[in-house]
């Protein structure tokens, strides 16, 4: 199996099936956005990426090009 870490102290380890998250956005005007880490489901966090990849740029012009061709 995967390697063991030993935990110093103080150290925070999230829950089981839940992971620390943190999300930095730059915007249209270059200011970075920082939001502050939270500990979410790895459930939530695979499905908030999937409508992030569906929602973005890339995908609208590969759904604009699929459909011109």
């Amino acid at each position: 199996m995967g390697e063991r870490r030993m935990r110093t102290k103080g150290q925070r380890v999230p829950r089981h099936g839940h992971a620390f998250v943190t999300v930095t956005a730059r915007d249209a005007n270059g200011f970075l956005h920082h939001f502050d880490e939270i500990e979410a489901p790895v459930g939530a966090l695979h499905e908030a990426l999937a409508i992030l990849q569906l929602k973005s740029t890339a995908m609208e012009d590969a759904h604009r090009e699929a459909h011109s061709a």
